[in-house]
């Protein structure tokens, strides 16, 4: 490649980075942390990742209305999806972690997989306050009071243990 493609390569990309909306930013973050502590790949192998901004600004690709992680546990062989939101706060007395379309959306894809939600609150996307992990079957709304989130609440940079998650669906 010569040096002006290389220059032009570069320049195209910081641009890109640039142009990259904050929330996008914060959530790529976040999905980095879920991965890393959260659901680590030596207990859970990742079959599907959505696509990034950069990726759907150039086209968008039809698989980005999936939650954010397809994965199978390594434990049990199961597979589930994981959509990992942060939020910086509470917006009054609840946290929006989502709009009705993307709840109902979910939803009609745990019919067939499991899907969990896992919530950063607070602090910041690689490092946040709290983290909750609530499987979607138990979500009926898209603003959720903290006496609700209290229930789900789990520890922060600590990987899930399969027994753990899987009883989330049973319990409370």
């Amino acid at each position: 490649m010569s040096i002006i493609k290389k220059f032009t390569k570069a320049i195209i990309s910081a641009a890109n980075e640039l142009s990259k909306p904050e929330t996008y930013i914060k959530g790529e973050e976040f999905e980095e942390y879920v991965r890393k502590y959260i659901f680590p790949n030596d207990r859970y192998e990742l079959i599907h990742k959505t696509h990034s901004y950069i990726d759907n600004k150039k086209e968008y690709i039809g698989s980005s209305v999936y939650p954010d992680f397809l994965f199978r546990c390594r434990k049990t062989g199961r597979k589930f999806y994981v959509e990992a939101k942060f939020r910086s706060g509470f917006y009054g007395d609840k946290v929006v972690w989502a709009k009705p379309y993307q709840l109902k959306r979910y939803q009609e894809i745990n019919e067939k997989t499991p899907v969990f939600v896992c919530l950063g609150l607070g602090g910041k996307p690689k490092d946040p306050y709290y983290v909750f992990i609530i499987p979607i079957s138990k979500l009926p709304y898209t603003g959720l009071y903290e006496s609700f989130l209290e229930k789900f609440e789990f520890y922060t940079k600590k990987p899930v243990f399969p027994e753990y998650l899987w009883g989330l669906l049973e319990n409370k």
